[in-house]
Formats: structure tokens, sequence, C-alpha cells
């Protein structure tokens, strides 16, 4: 099921490019066909957004959050539009 809110990757799904499928498995290799599983997105919209929910989910764990996650993501987009 594809997560509400949230991409697939950052939950933890794996897609095999060969079945066509999105995953939640803990290897990196596809258990029906044996091809190597996708683990990051493709896309550079999604891999922003990815790189992003990454760098909030460390940030509370080291409990320096100073922003919200809107924030964090607008600081993120702009500090990239400048270059």
């Amino acid at each position: 099921m594809k997560p509400i809110g949230i991409g697939r990757y950052s939950t933890g799904q794996k897609r095999c490019q060969i079945c066509e499928i999105f995953l939640k498995w803990d290897g990196l290799w596809c258990p029906c066909c044996g091809y190597r599983l996708r683990t990051r997105p493709r896309n550079s919209k999604f891999k922003a957004e990815l790189r992003t929910s990454n760098e909030i989910d460390k940030a509370k764990s080291l409990g320096v959050y100073e922003h919200s996650p809107i924030q964090a993501h607008q600081k993120h987009i702009a500090h990239k539009r400048k270059y």
C-alpha cells in the first residue's frame, strides 16, 4: 500500500524495476526475480523530499530540531534555487 502524505522510500519500501512493484523487504535483492532493489528515488523532486525528511529525522534524533518540517523543506528548496 502507498503511504499517504509521505514517500514510499521514506517508509522503507523498495522498488523492483523488473517486477514493477514496491516491496517492504529487508534485503537488497528482489525475492521473486533476484534483481537489485531500488532504495532511492530517481526523480530530483522526490530526491529532495527524501533528503529533507532524512535531515529532519536526523535533527529530531539529535534534539536539534529548530524548524517545523515545512519550514525546513522551504529552506532547503530556497537554498537550492540560489545555486
